[in-house]
């Protein structure tokens, strides 16, 4: 299945905030909008594709049958 490449611009942008704040000894980071909408929608996607790569790993692993019979004498 191919599946296009996840945007993490907007969560990249985000970190690089907070690291200046920090280096600064900020109180606050302040996002404007559209990058408090650009925030959500890449960490929806993010989590989104984590639960079907946790669906799908659940899926892969092979059922295994035990059969017990009494055997001969």
């Amino acid at each position: 299945m191919s599946r296009n490449p996840l945007n993490t611009i907007a969560i990249e942008n985000f970190l690089q905030s907070v690291k200046v704040a920090q280096r600064t000894q900020a109180k606050e980071v302040k996002l404007d909008s559209k990058q408090y909408r650009d925030l959500a929608d890449s960490i929806s996607m993010v989590l989104a594709r984590l639960v079907e790569l946790q669906d799908s790993q659940q899926t892969a692993e092979p059922d295994i049958t035990i059969e017990m019979d009494g055997g001969k004498l």
